[in-house]
Formats: C-alpha cells, sequence, structure tokens
C-alpha cells in the first residue's frame, strides 16, 4: 500500500512538472518574440546607424546578452516541444518505446546543447570559429 501512495505522489509530481514545462512553454513564446525583436533593433543599429568603435562595442554586448538570452527560451521551447510529442501520441499501446524515444531525444537536446558549434557562411575568421579550431587542435 505504500508503495502504491509514493507512486502516486511520484506520478503527480511528473504531472505537475509537465504543467510547469508548458506553462513555460507558452510564457516563453512571448518571451522568444521579444527577444527575437530586440535582436533584430540591434542588427539594425548596426547595420544602418554611423557608430563610432566604442558604440559598435557597446552595441555587440548587448546584442551578445540578448542572444544568450534567446538561446535560452529556444532550448526550453525545443524540450517542450518533444514532450508535446510524447504527450499527443499518450494513447499509443506502444507507449513504452515512445518513452524510450523521448528520453533519447531530450538527451540529444542536451548533449547538442552543450557542443553546439556554428559553422559561417560568409565570414570565415570569425573568433567563435577560431575558437573551435583551436580545441580541436588541442584535442588531437
Amino acid at each position: 500500500m505504500a508503495r502504491k501512495v509514493k507512486r502516486g505522489a511520484k506520478e503527480k509530481l511528473n504531472e505537475e512538472e509537465f504543467l510547469i514545462q508548458m506553462k513555460n512553454f507558452f510564457e516563453n513564446i512571448d518571451e522568444l518574440k521579444e527577444t527575437e525583436y530586440a535582436r533584430n533593433d540591434l542588427l539594425h543599429e548596426l547595420e544602418l546607424a554611423n557608430l563610432n568603435a566604442v558604440e559598435m562595442t557597446k552595441v555587440a554586448k548587448t546584442l551578445k546578452e540578448v542572444l544568450k538570452e534567446r538561446r535560452k527560451y529556444k532550448d526550453e521551447l525545443a524540450k517542450v516541444m518533444t514532450l508535446k510529442g510524447f504527450t499527443d501520441k499518450y494513447n499509443n499501446k506502444l507507449i513504452v518505446g515512445d518513452i524510450i524515444v523521448v528520453l533519447k531525444n531530450l538527451r540529444t537536446l542536451k548533449q547538442n546543447n552543450e557542443t553546439r558549434t556554428y559553422t559561417p557562411r560568409r565570414i570565415t575568421n570569425l573568433k567563435c570559429v577560431e575558437a573551435k579550431d583551436e580545441q580541436n587542435r588541442n584535442t588531437i
């Protein structure tokens, strides 16, 4: 009997966690839009304004902060979308297989977030690429 109570409490906790994630999803959609608007504003400032070096540095620093915030929201949304795909198929008899796939997808997302790299499309002498190249040389 005590085992069932524990199990019920654990299931309730998971449901609560899921609902919290769903709430965060809807809140983060608006936050993501706001950070994208801020990013676009800063990019246009760099493109269109006649800035001196100090002003460009300030805009670039602000842009970096906005991009980090945007990435946080996008990573959270990716997690929730993975959970949403799982819950859409909840009545499926192959639920155990689906759980394994969802867990694998969450692990993959986490690993991708930890090992994220950027491949430039036009400009090749970027610091973010040089740092990655140096890391690769150090691990060889």
